[in-house]
Formats: structure tokens, sequence, C-alpha cells
């Protein structure tokens, strides 16, 4: 074989190799590893800090044994405003989310700093949908500032991975819990979100495993 062939037939190679690569490493245009099957995406909606963001990835991350992407922030939800309540809608807001069309994800989590209802409550601490399997979940009334308290940042976080555990609970399937130190308990009041804490009772956790989505033991 000449230098000449040997050349072509290495750039061949090469470029072969390059074409695969490419198409494993192929991202969408929120976010990437879309190769991979069991993959979660936070969506930033409006301004979110990052060190939350980051903080609810890790974390999820852990307690799911899951991959988990931190998506493109999308516009404040405006759409989703009643000016009487001064609330937002969450049915729209996860319509919104599942209506960006992100392909590859096992599951979505978006993060808002607003206040949220639905029309048969007050307010929610967040909602999903369990077809679409897409969630959400508000800051605003996580923080101690809103109940007129200092600031508490370790509080914060631990209610953040509280509601985003109990939110994408319902994604698969898990209902609210009567156990009221089980996640998927129903929390009328900030009080029952730091009662219950991140864990799911044995029940649920059994269905859990049913569903071939076994939480990584701690």
């Amino acid at each position: 074989m000449t230098s000449t062939l040997k050349c072509n037939y290495k750039l061949a190679i090469i470029t072969i190799l390059a074409l695969l690569l490419n198409s494993i490493f192929t991202k969408t245009n929120y976010a990437a590893n879309t190769d991979m099957k069991k993959i979660f995406c936070i969506i930033p909606i409006g301004d979110i800090d990052n060190n939350i963001l980051q903080y609810t990835q890790m974390e999820l991350e852990k307690r799911f044994n899951v991959v988990v992407d931190i998506g493109r922030q999308i516009e404040a939800p405006t759409y989703a405003y009643h000016k009487h309540k001064k609330q937002y809608n969450s049915t729209k807001i996860l319509n919104k989310i599942h209506n960006l069309k992100l392909t590859g994800y096992d599951r979505i989590l978006g993060l808002v700093n607003v206040d949220l209802y639905v029309p048969e409550r007050t307010f929610v601490f967040g909602g999903a949908d369990i077809k679409k399997k897409v969630s959400v979940i508000s800051l605003t009334r996580l923080k101690q500032k809103f109940y007129d308290l200092p600031e508490d940042s370790a509080l914060f976080n631990y209610r953040t991975i509280i509601e985003a555990v109990h939110e994408l609970g319902h994604t698969y399937g898990l209902y609210h819990c009567k156990d009221n130190k089980c996640v998927m308990f129903l929390s009328n009041t900030i009080d029952d979100t730091d009662h219950k804490g991140t864990e799911f009772c044995s029940n649920c956790k059994e269905i859990m495993e049913k569903k071939k989505d076994i939480l990584k033991p701690e």
C-alpha cells in the first residue's frame, strides 16, 4: 500500500470515529446527555440562584441514582399570573414545561421563584403531571423571609430537596401518603414540610422499586 493510500485509509477511519462520537454525545437545545436512559432535567424558570440549582442537581442524583442536567433558563411565567390572587397557576407552568418538547429525559423538574396556586387550593408548594412526567416547585414559601424570619440557607436547601423529591415522586405515580413522616405526605404548611423530611416511607419506596426506579441507598 502506498503512503498516499495509507494516509487516506487513516483519514477515513478517523472520520468514521469522529462521526460515531458525535452521534453519541449529541445534545439538545437545552441540555446534554440525551443518550442515557435515566436522566432528569432541571429547568430554571426566571432568575434562579445557581447555588440552589447545583445543590438540587447533586442531591437528586444521589437520591434517585440518575444523571441530572441543568437546562437552559426559560422566561418568568407571566402567562400564569392571576392578578387578583397575585399568584401563578402551577398547571399553566407545567404545560409550558411540557411544551418545550425536550427529548431524551425521563423526568423534568422546573424551579420557579413565584408563589403558586391551583384553583382548588389557596397555594401549593409545587405541582406535577403524572402522565407527562413534568413537575415544578416554588422556592418562595421555602424561604424564611416569607414568614418574616431570619434567612437560613441550610433550611432553605433542605426544604427545596423535600419538595423536589415530593413532586418527582408524583411523576412515578405516587400519591399523597398518610404517613406524616413520608416525603409524599401532603404539606399544608411549611411545618408539615419540615416535619416529614426527604425520605420515602417503606410503602412508597416499595412502589418505586416495583417501577424499577430504585433509590440509591444512604
